[in-house]
């Protein structure tokens, strides 16, 4: 989820550190219990945020002669007893248990904790509301009720252990309300008429609905249950008088249901996510693997909370609404079933992993739908121009802008050395615990892995080390910057290129960088150079027909950088020295820089570049004509086109014995909705 937390996030980072060691305290450590089981059993109240429940907590002693431990739990609630201990001191959002008997290590102890209060929020740095939150829908204004608690707040609501490294193995939760109905407006989806009608108010969670319960108290009693591996800030209560809808994945020999929770009102909006959810899971299954729930099958439901991009509860999506516009959330964070609920960051510095592999799947849904062309649009979107580490030296050094664009980015450049079949076998068998060993066999992956397993995949043919991508990309900043210029003599291409040597680290980069060599009949031989980490500028001499024309640098961008320009040289005698091209505004501005020595005529054509959906051939918007120019040169343009668009443009500059050009993608800056 996208969503500026530090605050939050430095709490649970600072847990999760500790939660991954054994300096003790002088009563406990974090780390003396292993979760194995959750079963929660909350009563909630329809009107007010009053909570009262029992959760029974099963674990595993890890240190031996085990007598006191601590989970967390907000101090607003009032532990009643907890069965199994012998004592209890329940302050600062600590729950510290002494347990009847000492446990000896891997023996197995259970507890029950009973509580109640009422339910208590905090704001997130970015004003989004954490805990049980109560909110209303509809004209009638009826109740909905549900837990915003990613990343770390689970203690908002129930005793836990409020850690991403300590999964419980299963969870139980039985969510009891009053059994009642209320009434309703909403169009009827048969006849498109508003209807005022009694529809029955739900509780929904993880897993599967095993049982509703009906109880002599006049409520009910919905009994969810989920058999995989589960964090605390991933369970979900969710209530309100839904209407469910049943949509269905179908794989190859496995089915599973997609089952959407809405308000009534609201349905015909989603009506384009009912009908694309299906094949946004078809999407992510063939970038990831099999969907690691599929024995559950998936929800999404809509709690009209804000909650920034949704939140990704396991087996169930939340998101605040489901308008179609909205559709990358459902794809953000269903991805994040695969990669950060079913396989977590290992270390906080891992933490780059799960926003990264999401915000690349938005991509990947686009290249599903709608080709090559639209998923280089979502990466345009994605670019990121600033400093800052993926793999971070300190907790206060995370920016989830910064782990969604360039992370997102660094897996596309991943994918592009490694080549596709490589590149999605790897995921594949990440999800399916392929080669993880150690502690991150259980459901976890660190950057280290991640290389390990991508190596071994790709050494197929002749061995690979990504030891120079990672730590340029992962381990280092910012992106490198080049000009190029190409020749073509007595049938050798002759490419110069430059890059430009940076203060930071690196200063400079090696990558693959892939070419395409065109005729004059359009024919394409593709090849590859390789910029190198110790020089500064490289020439590669490459043999070409006759009949050459041009030759493209990187067309599908697949290294991020900054190209200055490509430039084809055709007469040594007639350079334009010192040349440059600088954009403001947002790219919509665009100054030529140069100076030319011998007096020449120059011409320069502004291109919208073919994007193969709306623009399917380039298309010239305007030709300026300079008669016998000598001395500096300098001219501005305006690119036509409003911050509410995004396209892809060329300028290109000719003089008598050279041909600049440089490539502008320009995202949108304004939404239109």
């Amino acid at each position: 989820m996208k969503q500026s937390i530090l605050l939050l996030l430095l709490l649970m980072l600072t847990q999760a550190v500790l939660a991954q060691t054994d300096t003790e305290d002088e009563n406990h450590t974090t780390s003396d219990i292993n979760i194995k089981f959750y079963h929660i059993d909350a009563n909630v109240d329809l009107d007010n945020p009053i909570l009262k429940g029992n959760v029974l907590i099963d674990f595993l002693a890890v240190k031996d002669n085990l007598q006191k431990f601590t989970l967390d739990l907000h101090q607003d609630y009032k532990v009643d007893k907890v069965e199994g201990a012998s004592s209890f001191v329940h302050e600062n959002n600590q729950l510290v248990i002494t347990l009847q008997k000492a446990l000896p290590q891997n023996e197995l102890g259970t507890i029950r904790i009973f509580y109640a209060g009422t339910a208590p929020k905090i704001k997130s740095k970015n004003g989004l509301e954490k805990g049980l939150i109560y909110s209303t829908h509809g004209k009638k204004n009826n109740v909905v009720i549900a837990t915003a608690c990613f990343p770390n707040n689970a203690a908002l609501w129930f005793p836990c252990k409020e850690s991403a490294y300590d999964k419980a193995d299963s969870l139980y939760v039985d969510i009891t309300i009053v059994d009642k109905k209320v009434e309703e407006i909403y169009l009827n989806p048969n006849t498109k008429k508003e209807v005022s009608s009694p529809v029955p108010v739900i509780a929904v969670s993880n897993g599967v609905l095993k049982k509703i319960r009906k109880n002599d108290d006049g409520t009910r009693t919905f009994q969810w249950r989920h058999g995989h591996r589960i964090a605390p800030h991933h369970v979900l209560i969710a209530i309100s008088d839904f209407m469910k809808v049943e949509k269905e994945f179908e794989g190859r020999g496995y089915k599973y249901p997609i089952d959407f929770y809405i308000f009534p009102e609201k349905f015909k909006s989603a009506n384009a996510m009912f009908n694309r959810a299906p094949e946004i899971m078809t999407c992510l299954t063939n970038t990831f693997g099999e969907y690691p729930y599929k024995n559950e099958g998936l929800s999404i439901t809509m709690v009209g909370i804000p909650l920034g991009d949704g939140m990704p509860t396991q087996t169930n999506v939340i998101l605040e609404d489901m308008k179609s516009t909205h559709m990358y959330m459902l794809v953000h964070q269903a991805a994040s079933m695969w990669f950060g609920n079913h396989i977590s960051p290992a270390t906080w510095q891992d933490a780059w992993l799960t926003e990264a592999l999401a915000g690349y799947a938005e991509a990947m849904w686009q290249e599903y739908k709608r080709g090559l062309n639209v998923y280089q649009i979502i990466l345009d979107e994605k670019e990121y121009f600033e400093g800052g580490k993926l793999y971070i030296d300190n907790p206060a050094d995370y920016s989830e802008e910064r782990f969604n664009k360039k992370g997102m980015y660094v897996i596309h450049m991943l994918r592009g050395i490694m080549d596709d079949a490589y590149f999605f076998e790897s995921l594949k068998a990440i999800t399916a615990r392929k080669r993880i060993r150690g502690k991150e066999a259980n459901t976890y992956l660190s950057s280290q892995r991640l290389k390990e397993v991508c190596e071994y995949y790709a050494s197929e043919n002749y061995d690979v080390d990504y030891g120079y991508f990672f730590d340029q990309w992962i381990k280092g900043e910012y992106y490198p910057s080049f000009r190029v210029k190409y020749q073509v003599n007595r049938g050798k291409l002759t490419i110069n290129l430059k890059q430009k040597e940076q203060e930071t680290s690196p200063s400079l980069f090696r990558m693959p960088i892939r070419l395409e060599l065109v005729d004059n009949e359009g024919n394409v031989i593709k090849e590859k150079i390789e910029s190198e980490s110790n020089k500064v500028e490289k020439i590669v001499e490459i043999d070409v027909s006759s009949n050459f024309k041009e030759m493209r640098f990187d067309p599908a961008n697949w290294v991020f950088k900054n190209l200055e320009y490509v430039c084809e040289v055709t007469n040594d005698n007639f350079e334009l020295e010192d040349f440059e091209i600088e954009t403001t505004n947002h790219r919509r501005k665009v100054a030529v820089k140069f100076n030319v020595a011998k007096k020449q005529d120059i011409v320069i054509d502004l291109v919208k570049v073919a994007d193969g959906v709306m623009l399917l051939e380039d298309k010239v918007l305007s030709t300026q004509e300079f008669k016998k120019q000598q001395g500096a040169f300098e001219q501005s343009f305006k690119i036509p086109l409003s911050y509410t668009q995004r396209g892809t443009f060329k300028l290109i500059v000719r003089g008598k014995g050279e041909t600049y050009n440089k490539v502008l993608r320009l995202k949108r800056i304004k939404d239109t909705f």
